[in-house]
């Protein structure tokens, strides 16, 4: 029966198009035009009629034979171009001309076969838009016809957009319609996955279980970074771009049961395994970011508010919960500016093999690891293929694969000789994107994703992609950086502390070259703004180092601490990083006091005993509270002169080694509040205050504050923002007014520890 086929490519001037999709209608009308096969092609885009096809034209120049010479292919190149025509659709009326005078139309009762070919290559925000357009004025509905909507990832940016997306397109076509397209589905390496399970049904099905798998492996890892695509970036991040669709798809072809060959069964049991996988959780993600992604997104002119959050890099721990799998966890790693081009599905199978006897003949590559590779993009490697250790088993090979012989001896993968790998390669490697043209042309959906399958895809990584929005991601530079290599245990993921100090100063120098708005100081004093986890280690660094100094230098070592959430990441840092801090011999004063009891939420002290004290060990009388936890009445005049007397008799000079200050969002530090008449005493080191709320309090005073030899002030979260912004404009400001304007040490140092969030905001 005859057949005439319409391909209308949406987005026909665009990158993609240009890269891929008119190279691979060629291919496609160069393989399969006959007599009986016609075609015809229309290129859609925005652009007037005539800008639009010269554009057009000029794009078509770069469709080639590559490198099929033949006259055949020379002339069915010049029919393709001949075949081409530009249309310019904005409006209704433009669709309904296109539809009524352009496309091939054929009578109700003709035994001609008419196709047509949606492929929606523009931005995903008008696909429901389009479609509800093409169904008026194009969808074919007459016997023996089809049509075909064809669109591009990203399908929505969380669950509910997929399947708001989802129902808005389902009103205008039906499921057998629409052709999600995952180009990853289509690369030769990973069609070639079930006909290799198939073909090696005996030896993998048994080892392909958590009683012999010890993990699987699924990594996209680039050279390239962002650059030219800030603004996609800073919307969708890594996980988004690429774990949530094409790494999740790889592992369902790994994981899933083996269907038959009815692609009913494919589907089937490709969801059925995706709905088994948990839901990826906050702490199975780590998040990266390279070191020049703000500088780039500067020059892009992006929201750099929105930049920092970013994440260019990240590795995630997945595992399905079934009786097959339950208990092997599966590791994502993908990310930008990395070390190598290199995309692959590693398993890796437990070592099961103890040497007792002739333990010095045993032979290391009978009984090394064993693994099987499925090798995407070559990285490393001579080519793409498939790598089985030669202590697993000898494979049988499917039609479409072939042995490759290896030669040399230097060759090296995941720490194994190439020569220990049986090794087959794809007979054909063509691009995806032309098996993704030939599969739509056939009705093939095996490079598609279904709506049922696009709705597990995103209850698996909705919830951490939301949960994960707001997490600074990790500095890392630039193609080979040994500080993303992280670890994994009771289900959590944490990167291996291996970074040097000179990686430590590249990333300062980075955050101040790279957004070059970052001044120096801030109302006078040092100024340094990072991610809030780097921000609390670099201070958790620096009174560790004035800690030991002091100590070696007197033998006693002062430090007031104020309250606050941000002090409990401060404590938290100094914990995890310096175990040896000089605690013997360190004394903690507080900065300030609300006046109650220990267990009651408000108190200062309570925060720091539980998250810091009760964690180290301190001589009981190293420690100093502010009030009397002996007595009802915790705070009086009385409190106030103990206080003083105490600090008098300790602190030499009454110069404290290190004092933490906070600020507030209307400018307080300690409990010195605005208009307060304590702000102008020069005579008394503490003093009891309220503030608004009538809340009594006790605070260091100025006095003795900027008598300090290191001061740091932390200022964390975005609500701290506008005070930040307000502070740094040039307005004049009085102490009065603002209180964190006292602070001016006499002698010593004062430092600004800003977070990200409240220096650019949320």
């Amino acid at each position: 029966m005859p057949q005439h086929t319409d391909v209308v490519l949406f987005g026909a001037l665009g990158d993609l198009s240009r890269k891929y999709l008119w190279q691979s209608f060629f291919q496609l009308y160069l393989k399969e035009q006959t007599e009986n096969k016609t075609f015809s092609f229309y290129g859609i885009s925005r652009d007037a009629q005539k800008e639009g096809s010269q554009k057009l034209t000029k794009l078509l120049d770069d469709v080639n034979c590559e490198g099929d010479i033949s006259s055949v292919c020379g002339l069915k190149l010049f029919e393709f171009r001949q075949l081409v025509t530009y249309v310019q659709l904005k409006t209704d009326e433009q669709f309904d001309s296109f539809g009524e005078h352009k496309l091939k139309n054929i009578p109700e009762n003709s035994d001609f076969v008419l196709g047509r070919i949606f492929y929606l290559a523009i931005p995903p925000n008008v696909y429901s838009s389009v479609a509800a357009r093409l169904s008026s004025c194009c969808k074919l509905k007459i016997r023996h016809a089809w049509s075909r909507l064809v669109l591009e990832k990203p399908f929505g940016s969380d669950l509910q957009s997929a399947l708001s997306m989802a129902r808005d397109i389902g009103k205008h076509f039906k499921e057998e319609e629409i052709y999600r397209v995952d180009h990853y589905l289509a690369k030769s390496v990973v069609r070639q996955i079930l006909p290799f399970r198939n073909r090696n049904f005996n030896h993998l099905e048994t080892i392909l279980n958590n009683e012999h798998v010890e993990r699987i492996e699924i990594a996209m890892k680039e050279t390239a970074d962002s650059k030219g695509r800030i603004e996609f970036y800073d919307k969708y991040g890594v996980i988004r771009d690429v774990m949530q669709n094409h790494m999740t798809e790889l592992l369902a072809l790994v994981a899933m049961e083996l269907p038959n060959n009815h692609h009913s069964d494919f589907d089937s049991n490709k969801n059925k395994l995706l709905s088994q996988v948990k839901e990826v959780k906050e702490e199975h993600v780590l998040t990266g970011q390279y070191s020049r992604y703000l500088h780039h997104a500067e020059q892009e002119k992006a929201n750099i508010s929105l930049s920092v959050y970013t994440p260019t890099f990240a590795a995630s721990l997945l595992n399905i919960d079934s009786p097959r799998w339950n208990g092997v966890p599966i590791i994502m790693i993908s990310g930008k500016a990395l070390d190598e081009r290199s995309s692959y599905i590693r398993i890796k199978f437990k070592d099961s093999v103890m040497c007792v006897c002739g333990c010095k003949s045993f032979n290391v590559s009978q009984h090394g690891a064993r693994q099987i590779i499925f090798q995407i993009n070559p990285g490393s490697l001579p080519t793409v293929g498939i790598l089985v250790s030669k202590n697993l088993f000898s494979p049988h090979l499917p039609e479409g694969l072939e042995d490759m012989v290896v030669t040399s001896q230097e060759s090296f993968v995941f720490g194994q000789s190439l020569n220990e790998f049986y090794f087959s390669i794809p007979k054909t490697n063509e691009n995806a994107y032309v098996t993704v043209v030939r599969d739509l042309y056939r009705g093939d959906k095996k490079s598609f994703v279904t709506t049922e399958g696009l709705e597990h895809l995103w209850h698996i990584w909705s919830s951490v992609i939301e949960e994960t929005k707001h997490r600074h991601p990790k500095l890392y530079l630039e193609k080979n950086d040994i500080s993303l290599n992280f670890g994994y245990s009771n289900g959590i993921l944490r990167y291996v502390e291996q970074e040097s100090s000179l990686v430590a100063d590249e990333f300062s120098e980075r955050e101040r070259l790279s957004v070059s708005s970052l001044p120096s100081h801030f109302l006078g004093h040092v100024l340094l703004v990072k991610p809030d986890v780097q921000l609390y280690k670099s201070l958790a660094e620096k009174i560790n180092d004035v800690a030991k100094t002091t100590v070696a230098k007197a033998g006693i070592f002062h430090l007031a601490l104020s309250g606050g959430s941000s002090s409990i990441q401060l404590y938290r840092a100094i914990l995890k990083h310096f175990p040896k801090f000089p605690w013997r011999w360190t004394h903690i004063w507080q900065v300030d006091e609300r006046c109650a009891q220990y267990h009651d939420q408000l108190s200062n002290f309570k925060t720091i005993d539980e998250e810091l004290l009760q964690n180290v060990r301190i001589p009981y009388g190293n420690i100093h509270p502010m009030v009397d936890y002996s007595v009802a009445n915790v705070c009086s005049t009385g409190s106030v002169e103990r206080y003083k007397a105490a600090l008098v008799h300790f602190v030499s000079k009454l110069e404290l080694d290190f004092i933490i200050l906070g600020m507030g969002q209307d400018g307080h530090t300690a409990s010195l509040f605005p208009k307060s008449g304590l702000l102008k005493d020069n005579e008394n080191l503490v003093a009891m205050t309220t503030n608004e709320s009538s809340v009594k309090r006790m605070t260091l005073l100025f006095s003795i504050l900027n008598k300090a030899r290191h001061t740091a002030v932390i200022v964390s979260g975005h609500k701290k923002h506008d005070i930040v912004d307000s502070l740094a404009g040039s307005e004049k400001k009085n102490v009065n007014n603002y209180p964190i304007l006292g602070v001016n040490s006499q002698s010593g140092n004062v430092t600004f520890y800003i977070d990200n969030d409240a220096w650019f905001g949320k």
